[in-house]
């Protein structure tokens, strides 16, 4: 049985290697760029099951990213999770993502994420028993 796809986009080697990491081991199969000018062509091929996208990338933002997405047919359906520091700014009215992680972030929150979207592969971690944010306790 084949590995649905994700498609992270992301430019920092180190959240490359923790990200790629953390999805290997939640059962899916990653295809990565660091280059935000080919993430549409990639998605169009590869048709990921989510895509991971960087708000801050060298040469188009995420936001931007997400805006092309949401406006093609073939890949307006796909779910975004939008990574982006604690201290970023995000605004409301920007184009509508399906979950958000903050940097730094930990293997529970990658899974929660993808978990309350509903894109966690069969087989994945079962985790800490967590199964909705709604469950986490504040502050863990």
């Amino acid at each position: 049985m084949s590995r649905p796809k994700l498609l992270l986009v992301e430019n920092d080697p180190y959240f490359i290697y923790l990200l790629k990491l953390y999805a290997e081991q939640s059962g899916f199969s990653v295809v990565n760029t660091s280059s935000g000018s080919g993430v549409f062509a990639l998605a169009q091929q590869e048709q990921p099951a989510v895509i991971v996208l960087e708000s801050e990338l060298p040469e188009v933002t995420g936001w931007e990213i997400l805006t092309h997405l949401r406006s093609e047919p073939c890949t307006q359906q796909i779910p975004v999770v939008m990574c982006l520091w604690h201290d970023s700014q995000h605004r409301a009215d920007m184009t509508p993502f399906e979950a958000l992680l903050h940097k730094p972030m930990q293997f529970d929150d990658f899974i929660l994420a993808l978990r309350d979207i509903g894109v966690l592969p069969e087989g994945g971690p079962d985790g800490d028993g967590i199964t909705s944010r709604a469950d986490r306790s504040p502050g863990v």
